[in-house]
């Protein structure tokens, strides 16, 4: 036991010795070894630093919605519809019937207001543009976002809704 004591006693004073001698500069006056390797940091662009507690999505949906914006400047060579202004959830398909040898919808805002809308016609805030109109159905194309950000057209439907009295 007293032989191993000592060993650990020996090691330990080697060690705290040799670490002592490198810590301490020489006559030359040069930097001890720990020193001489520093590298200095990087410089940090705070203006530009993005907020690690903040959603990426959120980043990624903004950067979408202003090429969609850039989009709709792009498509600014007609003038808005007055249907443009609604959601498509606040609209309401009532008729379809046939007028001048082509079927046109009826539509209803939320103040019960309607709208006669042909294929061709743009409706939603998502520049949903009227593909097809068979009896009971309208089909739009939108321009939505996909979670990577990019626009992409998704096919929406407004169909009558049957009332039983």
């Amino acid at each position: 036991m007293k032989f191993w004591a000592g060993l650990l006693a020996v090691c330990l004073t080697g060690a705290f010795t040799a670490s002592a001698e490198d810590a301490v500069t020489s006559e030359e006056g040069s930097m001890p070894d720990a020193m001489q390797h520093l590298v200095t940091a990087p410089e940090i662009d705070f203006a530009n630093l993005r907020d690690p507690f903040a959603s990426y999505l959120v980043r990624v949906a903004s950067r979408g919605q202003s090429a969609l914006l850039n989009s709709k400047t792009r498509l600014s060579n007609r003038e808005r519809e007055k249907l443009e202004d609604y959601d498509l959830s606040t609209l309401k398909l009532v008729a379809i019937f046939s007028m001048g040898g082509e079927r046109v919808g009826m539509v209803q805002d939320g103040t019960a207001k309607g709208y006669i809308v042909r294929r061709g016609n743009y409706m939603g805030k998502n520049n949903g543009k009227i593909e097809k109109i068979t009896g009971d159905t309208l089909f739009l194309v939108e321009q939505v976002l996909n979670p990577a950000g990019e626009i992409i057209d998704r096919q929406v439907n407004l169909t009558m809704n049957e009332v039983n009295e």
